[in-house]
């Protein structure tokens, strides 16, 4: 084996042994929350379809100011909930 070069990057290991049930437990998080926005999309489009709404008007959708910013604020729940998963700190 060669030895390491001081360019080489340092070791590192993310998640220790007992970090490996937040890891799982983090993607279970993601997989609940993946499922219950899939199955909205599913029922809006279909809602949206009965009413004249095709995809492409979906599809170009362009959110103003006060929308993209509830989206920024949804966005970092979900990471939050994420990060609060693999440190543990979960709430069933």
């Amino acid at each position: 084996m060669s030895k390491n070069r001081p360019t080489d990057p340092p070791a590192r290991q993310f998640l220790g042994e007992d970090q490996i049930d937040n890891l799982g437990t983090a993607v279970l998080v993601l997989a609940r929350e993946l499922w219950v926005v899939k199955d909205r999309m599913a029922i809006m489009e279909k809602v949206l379809e009965q009413h004249g709404i095709s995809a492409s008007q979906i599809n170009s959708f362009q959110p103003d100011a006060v929308f993209e910013a509830e989206l920024k604020t949804q966005r970092q729940h979900l990471i939050d909930t994420v990060v609060s998963a693999l440190s543990g700190k979960t709430e069933g």
